[in-house]
């Protein structure tokens, strides 16, 4: 029996697939083993794959989505037999070439960790370009040196798989909301390839379910877009998942320096995250026609990145490179790595990345930094703590460090309007730790935007808010955080149509960020606009059933749209204690059950009266019992209420607007008359 150069590992589903891939090789005078005298069955069978796996020169796993949907199969004891022997071979000898046939992700963690790692070859349905098969051969040669970058060949996605909702945690013993914590990394399905180099007595031909075409969306979108997905941990123990999130995120952060390229932020590509969705299912609901994806394996001071930049439309591979670095290179390697997507989108890099105090000498400080980062985005009042510990500990290793500066900063601010600790306290801590990130470098847009923050929650002082605003937007006119800060501060001051502006761009920005479309939705309805108000406040809850407030919104729009009942039902599904209570005492009153109404209120009252002064003098204004209403606004203003800030737009302070003591409380607060 004539032992074959290629092992050929497929499922039986992708027979088809598995037979064209076989019949080019086989034209180009490649051997492969694919025969139907080759195999017997039982023990014999048993003995004939373990041969020819252990003296093929090139072991080739076809991933896709019917090798995924296998649980258990034959094949998966071909790859470990394989992996094993790759285990024996020097690190230059090429011997596993991966090769996924429709849209399957480089990030399923079912599949072996030593796939993940390499660089795949996309083949749609089996069907094989030149290039691929120059490849094969040029492996196959005596004097074959490490595999190149993958070639530029087409792929066509698999059906997506949907998605798992994400949602908030509810309130602390405090009563203050716990926002959602990360969705869970397990589920992840991209392919796990399966098996077959059967005979032609094996080889039956399958049924195939018809391929979806292609997104609109995905096709329409600009050549110059893309997003970059969460970098998959491939480190022996899967610890170092904050660094994989962290080089992801830092790349979304360089590529948004190229300033004819449309870069998704973080909250929108990390949506995906172990998720079993098709490249363009994903292109089509980010509205990008790129894909940025990747692995870090992370031991010690080394690093193994590899990127691969892929057109979603068709799973081209426009580019693919694997870094091997010391971690003290690391900022390199995502310099590199920027300049070689903005040349091979044909884009223009200004030469930036980013502020000077976005880097650190101090290795462990950075990799604390990350850490930090990672604790942050999850947006828990525990995560935040954790977040702040990391970020504190990099500050002190390395007291130069800006951003670390500025990202303690932000942590504290966030701790202020949603934490367990006092809002004076937390929001004194950011100012200071924004301050000191500006005085080490002034371009830290971040700390400009939290400032603004402080600045019009805390001290009402606008003029120097809106003048932060400006600094961030001039440093960073895309970055989210920014047009949602400078959203709110035009809201404030009843400037609808730039602050609807301000938010529908940010909601371009990152299509799948909850708050974008929260804040979208509420400005509309001061506005008036209800029906829309009410398709982007759905948008948000659908993205984040659990979002703070988001329910207490819908209900009350609804409610000025005539629709009681349906108020209700809206307002029950309100995880926040005060908001619910809120809404409630509304409704009921609306309704004209004046028991339910007072029984609502006092529990609001009782229970929630720091943090929700300014709702109950929403609930009192609803009522036009203006004295209590008063009353309870000035109790917001000597509690530093963020709430206040909404006093000129919010729809339910309408009754007290015509009151003299109106004017006064405007002063209090900073905010003009007009």
């Amino acid at each position: 029996m004539q032992v074959a150069a290629v092992f050929l590992s497929y499922a039986s589903e992708d027979a088809s697939a598995a037979q064209r891939i076989c019949t080019a090789l086989r034209a180009a005078g490649v051997e492969v083993w694919f025969d139907q005298n080759e195999l017997r069955g039982g023990d014999a069978w048993d003995a004939s794959i373990r041969k020819q796996i252990k003296s093929c020169a090139l072991f080739m796993p076809i991933i896709s989505a019917n090798a995924h949907a296998r649980e258990e199969g034959y094949f998966r004891l071909e790859w470990k037999l394989a992996i094993d022997r790759s285990h024996l071979m020097a690190g230059t000898r090429a011997f596993l070439l991966p090769v996924v046939i429709d849209g399957t992700l480089q990030s399923d963690e079912r599949i072996p960790d030593r796939f993940r790692e390499l660089q795949w070859s996309r083949l749609p349905d089996g069907n094989v370009p030149p290039a691929f098969v120059e490849r094969a051969q040029r492996l196959l040669s005596p004097a074959a040196a490490p595999p190149p970058a993958a070639p530029a060949v087409t792929a066509v996605p698999m059906a997506p798989a949907p998605g798992a909702d994400t949602g908030r945690a509810p309130a602390n013993a405090s009563g203050r909301p716990r926002p959602p914590r990360a969705a869970s990394l397990a589920g992840v399905a991209l392919a796990l390839v399966a098996v077959g180099y059967v005979a032609v007595t094996r080889f039956m031909p399958a049924k195939r379910a018809p391929l979806a075409p292609p997104p609109v969306a995905a096709l329409a979108a600009s050549d110059k877009s893309i997003a970059v997905l969460p970098f998959v941990d491939m480190s022996e123990k899967h610890d170092q998942e904050y660094f994989s999130d962290g080089l992801s995120e830092e790349l979304i952060d360089q590529l948004s320096h190229i300033v004819d390229l449309k870069v998704i932020a973080r909250t929108s590509s990390f949506a995906f995250k172990g998720k079993n969705e098709d490249m363009r299912t994903i292109a089509a609901q980010l509205g990008v026609a790129n894909l940025l994806e990747g692995s870090v394996r992370k031991a010690g001071s080394e690093l193994r990145i590899t990127v691969q930049l892929i057109r979603a439309a068709d799973g081209m591979h426009l580019w693919s490179q694997t870094y091997e670095r010391k971690l003290t290179d690391v900022f390199k390697v995502q310099d590199e790595i920027a300049a070689t997507v903005a040349s091979s989108l044909k884009a223009t890099l200004q030469g930036t990345s980013g502020a000077a105090g976005d880097k650190t000498a101090n290795v462990e400080a950075h990799n604390l930094y990350l850490q930090g980062r990672y604790f942050a985005a999850r947006a828990t009042v525990d995560d935040t703590k954790v977040a702040i510990g990391y970020f504190d500990k990099a500050v002190h290793l390395d007291p130069s460090y800006a951003a670390a500066w500025a990202a303690l900063s932000g942590a504290y601010a966030w701790n202020a309007q949603f934490g367990d600790s006092r809002v004076a306290q937390e929001s004194e801590k950011a100012r200071a730790a924004a301050q000191r990130a500006l005085g080490l470098d002034a371009r830290q847009s971040e700390a400009h935007a939290t400032l603004a923050l402080i600045l019009s929650s805390y001290d009402y002082d606008w003029a120097g808010a809106r003048g932060e605003v400006e600094r961030a937007m001039a440093l960073d006119p895309r970055s989210p955080g920014n047009l949602l800060r400078a959203a709110s501060i035009a809201l404030a001051f009843r400037e609808l149509d730039k602050a609807i502006g301000l938010f529908r761009d940010a909601v371009r920005i990152d299509p799948l960020r909850a708050e974008a479309y929260m804040g979208l939705g509420g400005t509309l309805w001061v506005a008036g606009r209800l029906d829309e108000s009410m398709e982007a406040l759905r948008t948000c809850a659908r993205i984040t059933p659990g979002q703070v407030k988001i329910h207490f919104l819908l209900g009350q729009v609804t409610l000025a749209q005539g629709h009681a009942d349906a108020a209700r039902k809206f307002n029950d599904a309100e995880i926040t204690p005060w908001y619910h209570d809120t809404g409630l005492a509304i409704i009921e009153d609306a309704q004209g059950n004046r028991a339910a109404a007072d029984a609502a209120l006092l529990q609001l009252i009782n229970f929630h009266s720091e943090p929700a002064a300014a709702q109950i003098a929403e609930v009192y204004a609803h009522r036009r019992d203006l004295d209590s209403a008063f009353k309870w606004l000035e109790r917001g203003i000597a509690q530093r209420d963020p709430g206040l800030r909404w006093l000129k737009i919010d729809p339910l302070y309408a009754a007290v607007r015509g009151d003299p003591r109106y004017k006064v409380l405007l002063q209090k607060v900073g905010l003009p008359e007009d």
